[in-house]
């Protein structure tokens, strides 16, 4: 090891980085976004922000069919001066309508100073509720505007976060990356885990399990609340970090919605219900179904991976690191039993139309035998 890595990659306070923490804020607005509406009511209005429609900025060759699908919608806004842990807040936040539901709000904080110096930041970010509280009431004051463009308008409290620290510097260009990373592993975990305190081996190795890289001098670490990516014009991760994020809280409504579904549906299989009112409440338990398949189909549908092999190896990391397929599993399961009550009732229906043909069938056999006995009959 050469004189300069022994005393710039084995400093206590870790190396120099520079570049910007990304918060984000996912939230669940409804059940659709027109996308086109929401860029028109946006447009039109002098005193609303104005909008884009962006695809991913791809920093490597890819074909021209990898991307979202639609284009979500992106505007900015003035927020209000904020500082944590010695750092200033970017003064404009970043909003992202997806069409179906979801919404973002990103705060960014430019990074100048020792690695070490994020470690106070990352704790305080994990445990910061005001800023949750700032970016809902924003957002609200939007939401309000964009009522039309929305299907079934919600806000609840259900929401996600996750911080991405992202450093186009990270030590000296003449330091080997793989040598900053290893003589910094204690920082690096304790950013990523939001956690000042010293941490075990064990909890270090588990906390950078999920690191890729697409060349030597670049490297990212995506944990469940906070991810690091090392390397400059890294837009397209960021752009998958939040909505991987935007899709696992749609997941989550997704399976709360199928549990209240369900809770209202299994009742009715012990009902004897007949006629219109049977017909009425096997059609609530189709709506329902539909509804929850069309959105699962819609969030999953939203991002095209199958061009862009990196970009796509490192969705499916950051997607097990969040527990996507367990989410998925469950709403599935969710679907398949709904889906079974629903076959279930639909055969109760058929069943109970059967009977009431069999029985029509069996009284007029019997007054075409009693008919001809009849002394009217001639």
């Amino acid at each position: 090891m050469s004189t300069f890595t022994q005393t710039n990659v084995d400093q206590p306070h870790g190396p120099v980085v520079q570049g910007t923490c990304s918060l984000v804020f996912c939230f669940d607005v409804g059940q659709a976004i027109d996308l086109n509406m929401a860029t028109e009511i946006l447009s039109r209005s002098a005193a609303l922000p104005s909008p884009q429609r962006e695809q991913l900025q791809l920093r490597r060759r890819a074909p021209k069919y990898f991307n979202f699908d639609p284009a979500p919608v992106r505007f900015l806004q003035a927020c209000e001066p904020v500082a944590r842990a010695g750092f200033e807040f970017a003064p404009r936040n970043e909003t992202t309508l997806y069409d179906f539901g979801g919404v973002s709000v990103v705060y960014t904080i430019p990074i100048s100073g020792r690695l070490s110096d994020l470690v106070a930041l990352a704790n305080t970010l994990s445990e910061d509720e005001s800023l949750l509280k700032r970016s809902r009431e924003q957002l609200s004051g939007i939401l309000q505007s964009l009522a039309p463009a929305i299907s079934r308008q919600r806000f609840d409290d259900l929401t996600e976060d996750y911080a991405t620290f992202q450093f186009d510097r990270f030590g000296e260009p003449t330091d080997k990356l793989d040598d900053l990373l290893r003589a910094n592993r204690s920082l690096i975990a304790q950013i990523l885990r939001g956690d000042t305190s010293n941490l075990s081996a064990q909890e270090i190795d588990e906390a950078l399990s999920s690191r890729i890289s697409y060349s030597e001098s670049d490297a990212a670490f995506l944990d469940f609340a906070t991810g690091i990516v090392i390397g400059p014009d890294a837009s397209d991760l960021l752009d998958l970090i939040e909505f991987a994020n935007v899709e696992l809280l749609e997941m989550r409504h997704l399976d709360e919605a199928l549990d209240d579904a369900l809770e209202e549906v299994y009742p009715i299989l012990s009902q004897a219900t007949r006629g219109r009112a049977g017909t009425r409440r096997l059609r609530r338990v189709a709506m329902l179904q539909a509804d929850a398949a069309i959105l699962f189909e819609g969030v999953n549908n939203a991002i095209k991976l199958v061009g862009d092999h990196y970009l796509a190896r490192f969705y499916h990391r950051l997607t097990d690191r969040l527990h996507h397929p367990e989410w998925d599993t469950s709403v599935l399961r969710k679907l398949g039993v709904l889906e079974s009550i629903y076959q279930k009732l639909n055969d109760l229906q058929s069943t109970r139309r059967m009977e009431v043909l069999e029985w029509i069938i069996i009284i007029l056999i019997a007054v075409s035998i009693v008919l001809p006995f009849l002394p009217f009959y001639k």
